[in-house]
């Protein structure tokens, strides 16, 4: 075995078993493959690589061989190489995708490597991902917006580039990997309807002051992604969080508490959901008054603050089929007194599951990748540490089970 393959599954087994070839074409965006590749390795999928003749002059076949363990494929021969890679194949990953390869593929060319294999995968069935990367202006163009939006008509999955410095760039490298592995992860909730809150809230002390919290929305919106790439209907109740929104998922967007709480009741009341996921950080008290002019600072300013409707008592008083899960954020406490207000907020609300952190922990608090959890169901107690994307995943694990 290549001593490239040592890292498979290194950080997880989401994509294990899978055979995923990248079709890379000729953007300097081409120079992220090889950590693009890595990452899906470290995930368990075994990855080849197939080049245009213009992606080889930006990256050479000898760095995408080292990154991935296998031989790189830069021309057709009597080996009918593109046939084989996309037999071989469960995914294709068109990454990074031109205007021009773009174009080619909704025309039915296969003049390139990379544009042979697609056109076979198509053929077979194959999930075929495609990331463009271009000038803004090219992508903005009709023809090519026209060309990606037959892509998507014909079973394609588009991942939205990036809009910096007037350039249409592919996302992140974590990015590209979460999508393909959502991709690739059962479809056990299908059918399911899901309503998720996340982020903060404000509370408006004047026209331009507020009050908030550091929260980014990452945990609600981690259950979001993972909830729809597992074939649930989604929606999301999203305050003020920095995290970008997942794609696939109704959004509706709020500011207050009583905005999130009005949003929630209106789908609560109108739909029937089989999960709803309080992972939101609603503020807890606002201004008993707001004043209408800006507030100066020439003086001390005494505000009365009163309370906010808890959105998950209300949600709880109305739904009887739906399974309910709260958070539960605390501060500097023990294990055990974790435990029990995780225990306490369950016996308040009547939930059927709580997930609880202490926020000043290392890896837990507001706007990290990670968190350091207990998770208290009907059925389970476990203490988890992880990523917020692996913390979503057990949080639906237990669901699926317990519903």
């Amino acid at each position: 075995m290549h001593p490239s393959k040592d890292i498979l599954a290194s950080d997880g087994t989401e994509l294990e078993g899978k055979n995923i070839a990248i079709c890379m074409t000729g953007s300097v965006a081409a120079v992220r493959i090889p950590d693009l590749s890595r990452k899906l390795m470290r995930h368990g999928a075994e990855v080849r690589i197939v080049m245009s003749k213009m992606a080889r002059r930006l990256v050479g076949s000898d760095l995408l061989h080292w990154a991935t363990g296998n031989e790189v494929i830069t021309e057709l021969t009597g080996e009918v190489e593109h046939v084989e890679v996309a037999k071989w194949a469960d995914m294709i990953v068109v990454a990074p995708a031109t205007a021009n390869t773009i174009g080619k593929i909704a025309n039915g060319i296969d003049d390139t490597p990379p544009t042979s294999v697609i056109s076979v995968a198509q053929g077979l069935g194959r999930r075929i991902v495609v990331v463009p990367a271009m000038h803004a202006s090219m992508y903005s163009h009709d023809i090519i917006q026209e060309n990606l939006l037959r892509l998507e008509e014909a079973g394609f999955d588009i991942i939205e580039p990036k809009f910096e410095e007037g350039k249409a760039k592919i996302p992140s490298v974590k990015e590209m990997a979460e999508f393909v592995m959502n991709l690739s992860r059962p479809k056990d909730l299908k059918g399911k309807k899901i309503l998720v809150t996340a982020g903060p809230t404000i509370e408006w002390l004047d026209p331009v002051r507020i009050l908030t919290n550091r929260s980014s929305g990452k945990m609600g919106i981690s259950i979001a992604r993972a909830a729809s790439a597992r074939g649930a209907e989604v929606t999301l109740v999203y305050g003020p969080g920095s995290e970008k929104e997942p794609p696939g998922v109704e959004t509706i967007r709020v500011e207050t508490t009583d905005d999130m709480l009005e949003a929630v009741m209106d789908k609560v009341k109108d739909e029937s959901f089989d999960l709803f996921v309080s992972a939101a950080a609603p503020q807890d008290f606002k201004p008993k008054e707001i004043s209408k002019e800006k507030l100066r600072r020439n003086e001390a300013i005494k505000t009365k603050l009163m309370p906010t409707p808890s959105i998950l008592d209300k949600v709880s008083k109305i739904t009887e089929e739906t399974f309910l899960i709260g958070f539960k954020a605390e501060c500097d406490v023990s294990d055990d007194q974790l435990e029990h207000a995780a225990r306490d907020k369950m016996e308040e609300h009547n939930l059927d599951m709580v997930v609880a952190n202490d926020i000043l922990r290392t890896g837990a608090g507001f706007g990290t990748e990670t968190n350091d959890v207990v998770i208290l169901s009907g059925s389970d107690f476990r203490r988890m540490k992880g990523t917020k994307d692996k913390i979503a995943s057990a949080i639906l694990d237990i669901f699926s089970e317990e519903y």
